[in-house]
């Protein structure tokens, strides 16, 4: 195969060898999982000259059939059961990348192996919320050891990945001996898939799903970080004051400390106008988008987040938090408020459903930030990172 635009300047450099851990894709893709698959195939359509190995899970073997040049290889080499993939993150993974004289492994999900072996190592930290923010997540996302872990992974790799300035100084702030020069700010890419669509399509995905005719949006885990039982609270308050005709759509799977949040739902002047779909497969999720007429993500804190630019890039106007990434991404093209102000959440909601030249203003301003995102960059970026570290030039690691 011929090498493509992006090539190692027509092949003049040495190629690389280059070991993608993405065993920590799930069977309904979160962020996360989305990052990874979306990293892997446009380093694919970039890449044709470094040499790839993407270890999967078994059940994961025929993830990206057809998708990958011939110099990448997929490796079913584990199974999906925590125990499994920690055995090959921390023993398998350096000892097999070794022996196949990998010079870069990369660990996209926070936590590289403990034993480095020959190959410089890249680690994606994705956010740092579960020390900024421990209450907000489960258990072993804020237990001794997995912290330890992960801030042992900071230490001691070559680079990081951090999605965001936000997550960069989030970094910094909690590290602060980390060499700035060592952390790469990678922004996220928005699928193509993510556009408007034509009406007929929307009503006939919205029909199909059971949706409400007219809807709010929330789309991501049913966690404390996102902030839903103020959102409950103030599109309670909405419809009591405007009466307002659209009901509230939170989509995505329960994640932990949901109970409170289903017990408010429950609530005379909530039991029906809130609905729960569950997880959203992604061939409906840009239709689910599409339908709603108006986005909120009132999350606390986030380490990028998608969903908002998501929505954007379907032409929805979009409400979320005066926080972290959300600032950085979203400024000036959404709505923002601060996370805890249940009034302002309310009256920005009101302005969006009922003041239509707001309401064409914010969706095509959306629309043009939401196009400055794409996967593609995301992956010359982190091409740009590999190179960089397997050639030597970035060497920050301790042992």
């Amino acid at each position: 195969m011929s090498a493509g635009p992006d090539s190692n300047c027509g092949g003049t450099m040495t190629p690389l060898k280059i070991a993608i851990d993405a065993t920590a894709l799930l069977p309904k893709p979160s962020g996360v999982d989305t990052y990874i698959l979306q990293l892997v195939r446009h380093l694919g359509q970039l890449d044709y000259d470094n040499h790839y190995k993407i270890f999967v899970n078994c059940e994961d073997r025929k993830l990206f059939r057809g998708a990958l040049p011939v110099n990448f290889t997929v490796v079913p080499f584990c199974l999906r059961p925590r125990l499994c993939r920690l055995a090959f993150q921390q023993i398998a993974l350096p000892v097999t990348a070794s022996r196949w004289g990998a010079d870069v492994i990369h660990s996209p999900s926070f936590i590289m192996p403990m034993y480095r072996g020959r190959p410089r190592h890249v680690v994606t930290v994705h956010d740092m919320t579960s020390f900024s923010l421990p209450g907000h997540h489960r258990w072993l996302r804020r237990s001794t050891l997995y912290r330890h872990a992960v801030l042992q992974s900071i230490n001691r790799c070559d680079a990081i990945l951090a999605p965001s300035d936000a997550t960069r100084q989030a970094v910094q702030e909690i590290i602060p001996d980390v060499a700035p020069r060592k952390i790469h700010v990678t922004p996220l890419g928005v699928g193509t898939q993510f556009h408007p669509y034509p009406s007929e399509d929307v009503e006939a995905a919205k029909t199909r799903l059971q949706l409400p005719a007219s809807y709010i949006l929330y789309v991501g885990t049913i966690e404390p970080r996102k902030n839903l039982m103020r959102l409950a609270e103030a599109y309670q308050q909405l419809v009591a004051s405007r009466g307002s005709g659209e009901h509230l759509v939170l989509a995505g799977q329960l994640g932990w400390g949901y109970q409170e949040l289903l017990t408010r739902l429950q609530t005379p002047q909530l039991r029906g106008r809130v609905h729960l779909p569950g997880y959203v497969a992604q061939s409906d999720l840009p239709y689910v988008y599409a339908g709603a007429r108006l986005f909120v993500y009132p999350s606390i804190m986030e380490g990028f987040g998608l969903p908002p630019l998501e929505a954007m890039a379907c032409g929805v106007p979009t409400v979320s938090s005066l926080s972290s990434s959300l600032v950085e991404n979203l400024e000036g093209a959404a709505e923002l408020i601060h996370p805890e102000d249940i009034h302002s959440l309310i009256e920005a909601m009101r302005r969006l459903l009922q003041d239509n030249s707001l309401r064409a203003k914010r969706r095509q301003l959306g629309l043009e930030r939401a196009a400055q995102f794409s996967w593609r960059e995301t992956a010359r970026r982190t091409l740009d990172c590999y190179r960089a570290v397997g050639s030597g030039l970035i060497s920050e690691r301790r042992t």
